[in-house]
C-alpha cells in the first residue's frame, strides 16, 4: 500500500499524453511533488493524422499542448520528455527499437528529479510503447533501488474482448486507489483537455486506479502472438519486441547499473 513518505516526490513514466490521466491522475493529485515523463511523440505514422493536422509534427505538438493543459490542473505537477542524445523525441510505436538511448535519458531525469517513487505501465501486450516503458522503468527502479509501481491500461483477452484498467494476471500486492468526488472531478477536467482523443477516452472509468509493485517480464515466454491495438497496421509480433528487450537486458551498461554503480 502507499504511504505518505513515498508520495513526497513521484515520477510517472507514461508512454503517451493521456496515459498519465487515465491511469494515475488521482495518484498525481495526492503527491507532494510529481513529474510526468512522456516517452514518445504520440504521433504514429500511417494512421492519417498527418492529413487531419497537416503533419505528424503538428499532431504531436497538439497532443503535448493538451498534456500541458491537463497537468496544469495539478499545481505541484510538471512534465518532461525522454530524448535522444541529439535532443529529438522517440517515435510512437518504435521506442522498443531504441531502449538503450531511452534508458540513458530516463536515468538522467531520475538523477535530476530524485523521486521517492517510480510509476509506469504494466507489461500487458496492449501497446508496444506501454510495454517498452515497463521495461525501462523496471530497470531504472533496480538501478536506483527505488520503490516502483505499475498500472494497467488495456489489453485484449483470448476471446477478443477489450479489457480496460485491469491487470492481465493476478499478482501479490495489487491494490486499488478509490478517488473521492473532488479527485474524480479534477480527473474528468484533465480528460476533457485531450480533445484529440475525445472519441477514445470515454471508455475509461475515473472512479478508481489500480497499482501493484512492478515486476520483470519473462522475455522468452510471450503470452500473446502480436500486439492487437495500435500495432495492428504493422502486425508487430511479440517476439520482435522481446528480442529487443533481451538485447537490452544483455548490454553491459545495463548490467553495470544493476550492480548499483550510480553516482
Amino acid at each position: 500500500m502507499l504511504i505518505a513518505e513515498t508520495l513526497r516526490r513521484i515520477l510517472i513514466l507514461a508512454a503517451h499524453p493521456d496515459d498519465e490521466t487515465i491511469a494515475c491522475s488521482g495518484l498525481l493529485q495526492r503527491a507532494d511533488v510529481a513529474l510526468v515523463v512522456f516517452a514518445v511523440d504520440g504521433a504514429p505514422p500511417h494512421y492519417g493524422f498527418e492529413k487531419k493536422f497537416g503533419s505528424l509534427h503538428t499532431y504531436s505538438a497538439t497532443r503535448f499542448e493538451e498534456a500541458s493543459r491537463a497537468l496544469n490542473h495539478i499545481p505541484h505537477c510538471s512534465m518532461r520528455r525522454l530524448t535522444r542524445k541529439d535532443g529529438t523525441w522517440f517515435q510512437d510505436q518504435h521506442l522498443f527499437l531504441e531502449l538503450s538511448e531511452a534508458f540513458a535519458s530516463l536515468l538522467q531525469i531520475i538523477r535530476e528529479f530524485s523521486p521517492n517513487l517510480l510509476v509506469s505501465h504494466a507489461f500487458e501486450g496492449g501497446h508496444v510503447d506501454h510495454d517498452a516503458c515497463h521495461v525501462l522503468s523496471h530497470e531504472a527502479a533496480r538501478a536506483f533501488a527505488l520503490p516502483a509501481l505499475e498500472f494497467p491500461v488495456y489489453w485484449r483477452s483470448q476471446d477478443g474482448a477489450d479489457v480496460l484498467q485491469r491487470f492481465r494476471e493476478k499478482c501479490e500486492g495489487e491494490f486499488t486507489l478509490p478517488l473521492v468526488d473532488e479527485e474524480i472531478a479534477l480527473k474528468q477536467r484533465m480528460i476533457c483537455e485531450y480533445q484529440t482523443q475525445k472519441s477514445l477516452l470515454p471508455v475509461f472509468h475515473s472512479e478508481l486506479e489500480r497499482f501493484r509493485p512492478i515486476g520483470k517480464i519473462v522475455a522468452d515466454r510471450p503470452a500473446w502472438p502480436k500486439y492487437p491495438f495500435e500495432n495492428r497496421r504493422r502486425a508487430l509480433k511479440t517476439t520482435s519486441f522481446l528480442k529487443k528487450v533481451t538485447e537490452f537486458y544483455g548490454m553491459s551498461r545495463v548490467n553495470e547499473f544493476h550492480e548499483g554503480d550510480i553516482h
